[in-house]
């Protein structure tokens, strides 16, 4: 006896079946031989035969008679072995094109997410880690903006299952004629007051030397003090005459 395998994830046909009232209706649940059990879910919840419900020998096809409103929903089958067990749903998604992503600013980025699940994934798109709010597999808008540049995740979530799958893809911009990003009020503020603070100085610097210069140039308006000498007797007798002279270098020590 061969040992037991790791199952693949069973599909369910048809995927999707439109039925009237007292209708009937026939599911088949596709998978390995060597899975073991098969367990039949609507919505979630394992279905249980009865007279309208009825399943083949080896459960692996569903029938039910005289449908009704309350029959509507989401089937899935469950298989199982010793070593493992699956059910329909998304186990893996993919996204279209494959990255890495370049582009210029002004181009349509367009994303497609495909996920293999039965009943429908919701999806939902991420960007570096932030929700985008964007729902659906596709993803379409014009590069505008550098915050849109990064690294686009897409989930599909199974609301039956419960299971997500995801898949990334890292788009980045190029081109030299991308618009900057605009500086933060915080980056404005800083640069209005360091210029305020570098004018501030020069004033100060400026009214100094100004203040400076004023002290050590002499005025101009002043008169100069005059210093009076003896001028030693001539030969010829007359009146002693006083002159004024310039200071010398001893008189300017004596002070």
């Amino acid at each position: 006896m061969s040992p037991a395998e790791i199952l693949p994830k069973p599909t369910v046909t048809p995927n999707q079946t439109l039925v009237l009232e007292n209708g009937t209706f026939t599911l088949t649940c596709n998978s390995s031989p060597s899975a073991d059990t098969v367990l039949w879910l609507r919505d979630g919840a394992s279905l249980v035969p009865s007279e309208r419900l009825g399943l083949s020998h080896d459960n692996r096809t569903l029938k039910v008679l005289g449908v009704t409103r309350g029959d509507a929903g989401a089937y899935q089958c469950e298989v199982g072995n010793p070593v493992s067990t699956n059910r329909n749903g998304p186990d893996s998604a993919q996204i279209d094109p494959p990255g890495p992503i370049n582009l210029t600013f002004g181009s349509l980025l367009n994303l497609t997410c495909v996920a293999d699940s039965i009943p429908a994934p919701s999806y939902r798109w991420v960007l570096n880690g932030t929700d985008t709010k964007e729902t659906g597999s596709r993803l379409t808008f014009n590069l505008t903006t550098w915050a849109q540049q990064g690294t686009y995740e897409c989930r599909a979530h199974n609301p039956v299952t419960g299971r997500t799958a995801w898949a990334s893809v890292a788009m980045r911009v190029t081109g030299t004629d991308a618009p900057r990003p605009a500086l933060s009020a915080g980056a404005i503020a800083g640069i209005v007051i360091g210029s305020l603070a570098g004018a501030a100085l020069v004033g100060v610097t400026v009214y100094f030397l100004y203040s400076r210069c004023q002290n050590e140039t002499p005025k101009e308006n002043e008169a100069p003090v005059l210093v009076y000498e003896n001028l030693p007797p001539t030969s010829w007798a007359g009146p002693v005459t006083l002159q004024p002279r310039q200071p010398d270098v001893y008189e300017e020590l004596k002070k």
